[in-house]
């Protein structure tokens, strides 16, 4: 059994809609105006949709020293293809915000009762983000090996993501035993494609049946698609979780914007993944049940006299065929009515009713 959960108020796994991570990480470069621009965005989106469950997910990179001075480099794309390389300490430098601005943010979700989930770094800020009330701590896949962060977040009870990016099945093994262990037992493992962006033949998304089935715990995506079809495919795979980048620009080239989608376009992407969700149905179907929606007339045939037909004529393929609606005998009967007799006339082009024929064959 795959364990359930609430996170943020929202049921995680079991069948539940799948929770949609829009993801600001830290596309805002430092500067609490737009990153507060996007929350409202966000959350005026989750509005317009309100069937679909929305979670903001964020980052605290306050801390320039998380990477160290030096020739690192990391490179990056655009949708485009338009590829740039950055000093990896400057993009840091470039990309963290003052700590005391991120209470700010988060008051924003609360005001708003947007649940949030933070992506954390380091102990300074997994206590942070415990104390501003997000709904759950993730580790990234970068730190899907650090032992001591996985723990310590695990300590403050909440809810955790993990991560996987392009770790072994032994090194996820050792995340959740760790985390588990350390007290936190609601984790979403959570799927990274290798590629920024990722092609879709780097995507093997049945790995997360692979992650459900060998841990038992719910799985999502963290999608690094240029597009949005992978969240749909995933949702179509039972993800309990969809991450996904939004932003004002999806065409600007910055680190990761090359797979987040256009703001403007989320409600619609957020209607499309609920009716995919919606669309997984059940495990069997009543023919019985209910239609909520206008069908066709979905009519099955019934035996009809292809010409006239004389007390005693036999019924068979040379003195019956079959039409829509069914106003006669079904045809789903023919085997047990075929060779019986005609009891009174019936004209051609007419429905043979039960009453009509009686058993009897040649």
């Amino acid at each position: 059994m795959t364990r359930t959960f609430k996170l943020g108020g929202f049921d995680v796994g079991g069948g539940a809609a799948p929770l949609f991570f829009a993801e600001i990480g830290s596309f805002f470069n430092g500067d609490p105006k737009p990153a507060a621009e996007l929350i409202r965005r966000i959350v005026a989106c989750a509005k317009a949709v309100p069937g679909q469950p929305v979670v903001l997910k964020t980052e605290i990179l306050d801390d320039p020293e998380i990477c160290l001075p030096g020739e690192a480099m990391e490179t990056y794309a655009s949708k485009a293809g338009e590829v740039k390389r950055e000093n990896y300490r400057a993009l840091i430098e470039r990309k963290a915000m003052a700590t005391a601005r991120y209470p700010e943010l988060f008051a924003l979700c609360r005001e708003a009762r947007m649940p949030f989930v933070v992506s954390v770094y380091d102990f300074r800020a997994a206590d942070l983000a415990a104390r501003e009330g997000a709904a759950a701590l993730k580790i990234a896949s970068s730190n899907i090996v650090h032992v001591p962060l996985i723990r310590h977040a695990a300590r403050h009870g909440l809810p955790m993501v993990i991560d996987t990016g392009r770790s072994s099945i032994a090194e996820v093994h050792r995340a959740v035993d760790t985390a588990r262990r350390a007290g936190a037992p609601d984790i979403v493992i959570e799927h990274s494609p290798d590629g920024h962006p990722a092609p879709p033949k780097a995507h093997n998304l049945r790995i997360m049946r692979t992650y459900e089935q060998a841990f038992g715990l719910p799985v999502g995506l963290s999608d690094h698609f240029t597009g949005v079809e992978m969240l749909y495919a995933a949702t179509a795979l039972g993800a309990a979780v969809l991450e996904k980048g939004v932003y004002f620009d999806a065409e600007e080239l910055d680190q990761d914007i090359s797979h987040t989608m256009a703001i403007d376009a989320l409600p619609a992407v957020l209607r499309a993944v609920h009716a995919c969700w919606e669309a997984l149905g059940d495990a069997e179907r009543d023919p019985r049940g209910r239609i909520d929606w206008v069908i066709g007339t979905s009519q099955r045939q019934c035996l009809v006299a292809k010409t006239d037909l004389a007390p005693g004529a036999k019924l068979s393929l040379e003195t019956v065929r079959f039409a829509f609606p069914c106003l006669g005998i079904p045809v789903e009967n023919w085997d047990t009515v075929e060779g019986w007799s005609v009891a009174s006339a019936v004209r051609a082009g007419t429905p043979i009713r039960w009453e009509d024929v009686r058993p009897g064959r040649a």
